[in-house]
This record gives structure tokens, sequence and C-alpha cells, in this order.
């Protein structure tokens, strides 16, 4: 995977994990709808309304995708509203495909990242909570959480990522996807338990 499709993954796992956290979900079901704007072209010949549902539809899809497919989409869906519904139809079906081919590659490690982060979570949310003493405990959002259960599973259970490098990804994750305060917050939290960690490392060598 490049870096793109695992900044993806990230994200897309966050959606499981925020949705997982909110209401019981399905992870085929979850995973078909955020990335099925096929569905809103389907069972009716109503322009504007098939429009419409695009735009509800792909909101999700867009929300984990790298900058370049949503530009892609972006500018397939400004066009639109010149086409006829046929026209349309077979824009959204070469777009789904291609969609498809790009959800293959990022699901798996999404689920691996959303399976490890709750078989682990009362251990997560400890290390987070003894590391917050001087926060305010009413301004730590269930994201922030989120994006630091993700984090110390990559710390913890996913070698193949540098500990340095899902830091930097969950502070900036934390700047788009959290309030003002969370990078500051989540960079000072992921710094002590990765300074920790290495401590507890160096003694056992």
């Amino acid at each position: 995977m490049n870096r793109e499709e695992k900044r993806s993954s990230r994200l897309l796992a966050l959606q499981i994990m925020y949705a997982n956290e909110i209401t019981s979900v399905k992870n085929v079901s979850f995973f078909k709808e955020i990335f099925d704007i096929k569905s809103s072209v389907d069972g009716t010949d109503e322009k504007h309304e098939i429009l419409s549902n695009i735009e509800i539809s792909s909101e999700m899809a867009l929300s984990v995708l790298p900058q370049s497919m949503k530009d892609k989409y972006l500018k397939i869906f400004e066009v639109l509203n010149e086409k006829d519904v046929d026209s349309i139809v077979e824009s959204v079906n070469k777009f789904q495909s291609n969609l498809n081919k790009y959800k293959k590659n990022i699901q798996a490690y999404a689920l691996e990242l959303f399976k490890i982060s709750n078989k682990h979570i009362k251990e997560f949310d400890q290390e987070i909570i003894s590391r917050s003493q001087n926060w305010d405990s009413t301004r730590i959002t269930l994201m922030d959480k989120l994006i630091l259960r993700l984090v110390m599973t990559e710390i913890l259970y996913i070698e193949h990522v540098p500990p340095k490098v899902s830091m930097a990804e969950g502070i900036e994750i934390a700047k788009t996807m959290s309030t003002e305060d969370s990078s500051a917050f989540v960079n000072g939290i992921l710094d002590s338990f990765f300074n920790d960690r290495s401590k507890e490392i160096e003694k056992c060598q």
C-alpha cells in the first residue's frame, strides 16, 4: 500500500470505529454503504432526484478518499448537470468501478485496525486517561479518543508502520477531523505514550 492508501485506510477505520461507538453496525454492510454511489441512480428517472441522491451518497466515500480521487469525482460531478440521465448513469457506473478497485486496496487494512483497536479499547483508554491529567476532560472528544486508539494500535501491533509516521498521521488527521485543540492534545498524549514505550523497550534490552 502506498501512503495515500494507508491514509484512506486510517480514515475508513475511524469511520467504522465511530459508527461502532454510536450504533450497532455490521462491517460488511458498512463497507457496502459507504462506497455505494451506484445505488443513487437506481429506482428513478428524474434527473434532479438522481443528482441529489448522488451528492448525498458520495459524501461518506469522499471523506476517506485521497485528494487525487476526490478531484476526479468532483470533475465528473461538475458536468453532470449538462448531461442526460443515461449519460449520468454511465458516468456514475464508471466512477463506481474505479471506486470498487480502490476499496479493495484499503478495506483489509482498515478492518485490521478496527478489530485490533476494538479488542484493546480498555487498555488504550486507560493509557489516554492516565496521560490526560492536565487536560479538561470535557474537551476530550470521541474523535480524539478514536484517533489515539488508532495510532496506539499501529505503534503496538503493526510492525510495518514506523511509530513516528503513525504519530504524524494521527496529528494530521486530528487537525481535519476534530476540534481546534485536538492536534495539540493528540500530539501530547502520543508523545508521552511513545516515550514511555521506548523506555520500556530499552530496559528489556
